[in-house]
């Protein structure tokens, strides 16, 4: 048996590589585990591919059906090279992957070994069968595609965000399940390179906590670039008539086909723990297997820290990063420090991408806080309006008494930038009123924000 490990740190994906930097940082000496490929899913199928070919399809499509909107004519029209998106795409992940292992290799006090662990105690586990005992460990392993159980979905019918980015030759007709950012993301995606995509959730207005109308707004400007959104769907199956494949569902009373090649199931992850042998580590679990954790991201085994969408607290890889570097420090730190929850700004890249942070207005009413909202759309924005992307709105909610900003959203173009704006006034705790009196450069999308606080402010 190896001599105890100061610091195991299990999976290499962002969170991982965090903690491990942020122990290796204290004088600790840490074991990084990795099954490989090394990267994790934000560089590998998650976050970066998906960007990378994003971008080119939102180009192609603004290019064939927008140009005459600028006064601009091009004679014939733009095609796809997909096999040459799909390897200027492997490039650039190898690259970033290579990028992320340089720094674990060059950071003193860390080893990375590849191979699979298992728990077999509170402080012991085996490493492709080697026996590995630690003083303290941090659980980064992530998360791994979920296959809905719906009768007659047949395998072979089967894409997920793990294989779609890989796919050189589109099938004509793609049916998307799941309305949250991988189906939005990648219905849109594989719409824009020509498949017909129709998209399918159980949800009736999108997101329960979400601004209804900003929500439709939002999906309706996606359904205008010619992806067919369905919300609400029920009494959902697969059938097959002829040699079609076709899925029926209701919504209402209202009984609707939509015959595909394909079908992308979006419908969430689950986290990959199935392999770890947790009981055996006394590490409790929720019924869907995430780890608990506490306010220290400590789990049930007070010497074991988890950290990242093995968590199940929120699936983003900014969340995910923090919490990494906050539970390698604490396992490195004879007492732990409370990890303080932070502002967590989301986002989906479609285009219009949409964007949020901080609490809704329907969850200001649940937890009984007195609230001002304002709302205002991007086609009173004059930026917005000389570049012919009026397609946006924002959404501000104030406490109303002490008038701090509580929380934003809001869908147009550049939305997962701006939204950064706010995020940082949010984190100071500021009001509408010292808002205000920040002055905006103009033209500019971030001039958005100040006309509405201007108007929630009674300014000039």
């Amino acid at each position: 048996m190896e001599h105890p490990h100061e610091i195991l740190v299990i999976g290499a994906g962002s969170a991982g590589r965090y903690a491990a930097r942020a122990a290796a940082l204290l004088g600790k000496k840490v074991t990084l585990v990795e099954s490989g490929p090394f990267g994790g899913l934000c560089i590998l199928k998650g976050c970066m591919p998906s960007k990378a070919l994003l971008r080119p399809a939102h180009i192609l499509y603004q290019v064939n059906h927008h140009l005459h909107e600028m006064g601009l004519r091009l004679e014939g029209k733009v095609w796809p090279d997909i096999p040459q998106m799909i390897r200027q795409k492997n490039a650039m992940i190898q690259e970033m992957a290579d990028d992320a292992l340089h720094g674990i290799e060059t950071t003193k006090g860390i080893t990375l070994k590849k191979g699979n662990f298992r728990f077999t105690g509170p402080h012991a586990g085996q490493l492709d069968g080697t026996p590995v005992t630690f003083e303290k460990a941090v659980i980064a392993t992530g998360s791994r595609i979920k296959i809905p159980a719906i009768p007659s979905l047949q395998k072979e019918w089967i894409l997920t965000s793990d294989n779609v980015l890989d796919l050189e030759e589109l099938p004509r007709s793609i049916l998307v399940m799941g309305g949250g950012p991988v189906g939005l993301e990648l219905g849109q995606y594989l719409s824009h390179l020509g498949a017909i995509v129709s998209l399918v959730d159980t949800n009736i207005n999108w997101h329960p906590q979400v601004d209804h109308t900003l929500g439709r707004a939002y999906l309706d400007a996606l359904e205008s670039q010619g992806m067919a959104i369905y919300l609400g769907i029920r009494k959902e199956e697969f059938i097959i008539r002829g040699n079609t494949p076709i899925f029926r569902f209701q919504i209402a009373d209202k009984q609707h086909e939509i015959p595909f090649d394909k079908v992308l199931v979006a419908t969430g992850r689950k986290p990959d723990t199935e392999f770890l042998n947790l009981p055996a580590a006394n590490i409790n679990t929720s019924r869907h297997g995430h780890v608990h954790v506490d306010n220290f991201l400590r789990t049930s085994n007070p010497q074991i820290y988890a950290a990242g969408d093995v968590t199940g607290i929120l699936p983003v890889l900014n969340l995910a990063t923090f919490q990494g570097e906050q539970a390698g420090r604490n396992a490195a730190l004879a007492t732990p420090v409370p990890v303080r929850a932070p502002l967590v700004p989301i986002a989906i890249f479609t285009e219009p991408e949409y964007a949020r942070v901080g609490m809704t207005e329907t969850q200001a009413h649940e937890r009984k806080i007195p609230v001002k909202t304002g709302m205002i759309s991007f086609s009173d924005l004059g930026k917005a309006i000389v570049n012919r992307q009026t397609q946006g709105g924002l959404k501000i909610i104030a406490h109303a008494k002490t008038r701090e900003i509580l929380g934003v959203e809001l869908f147009g173009t550049g939305a997962s930038d701006l939204i950064h704006t706010l995020t940082v006034a949010m984190h100071f705790h500021s009001t509408i009123d010292q808002y205000q009196e920040i002055l905006h450069i103009h033209p500019t999308f971030s001039e958005i924000f100040k006309y509405l606080i201007d108007e929630m402010t009674d300014s000039l």
